[in-house]
């Protein structure tokens, strides 16, 4: 069995994949959401967004100002929601900020965000870019009555690995995975060996699973 602290929709390439494999997977987010009032800039160049979750609790993006996504699977809901992506980067903070330096540098950039949110991005580009911060959704954890019994674990953020590790631990020889570097980082900083994709989507945590099948 597999878990997976998300929900996935029907069409998820991972779903199809572990029910070709006669598997089963428990996909289920081990947080709560919800929005959270604001009052967007006026004069932001730029929306910058970490999560699709920020993308859905941001509102209307005004049509004057450029767009910019953490990774690609914030970046599909950003252009589904807009229609446009300026920029999108890697998943990896550290050279996230440093590519978005080289298009955004000495500009507003306004970061709509989740209450729990690290701010990586923002704080490495404090300095450089004046940025214009609002919590735009409420974001908390909420740990499992029991503990989740799989062979592998994937957990899509920081704040789902701490539901879930402060409170239980996981088996003895299970296999662990990360969707994104600041995940795994979380993850290695616990003492978990894991490992993640390069791209945080199912397709890419498909190619990985089929290695270790």
């Amino acid at each position: 069995m597999i878990f997976i602290s998300r929900h996935l929709s029907d069409s998820s390439p991972l779903r199809a994949w572990v029910a070709s494999q006669g598997d089963t997977i428990d996909d289920r987010s081990l947080l709560t959401f919800a929005p959270v009032a604001f009052t967007p800039p006026g004069d932001a160049h730029w929306w910058f967004f970490y999560s699709p979750r920020a993308v859905q609790y941001a509102g209307a993006i005004p049509p004057t100002v450029r767009t910019a996504a953490i990774g690609g699977t914030t970046a599909a809901s950003l252009y589904r929601h807009a229609g446009r992506v300026d920029f999108c980067g890697t998943g990896e903070p550290r050279a996230v900020a440093e590519e978005f330096l080289a298009v955004a540098e000495g500009q507003r950039v306004f970061f709509p965000r989740a209450r729990q949110s690290r701010r990586s991005v923002q704080m490495l580009l404090a300095d450089r870019v004046t940025v214009l911060d609002a919590i735009c959704y409420d974001n908390q954890p909420v740990p499992p009555t029991a503990a989740i019994v799989a062979d592998t674990y994937i957990f899509t953020s920081p704040l789902n690995v701490a539901a879930y590790l402060d409170h239980w631990e996981l088996p003895a020889g299970a296999r662990v995975m990360a969707l994104g570097p600041s995940t795994g980082s979380e993850l290695v900083r616990r003492g978990v060996p894991c490992s993640w994709p390069v791209l945080p989507t199912d397709e890419e945590l498909v190619k990985m699973l089929r290695h270790v099948v």
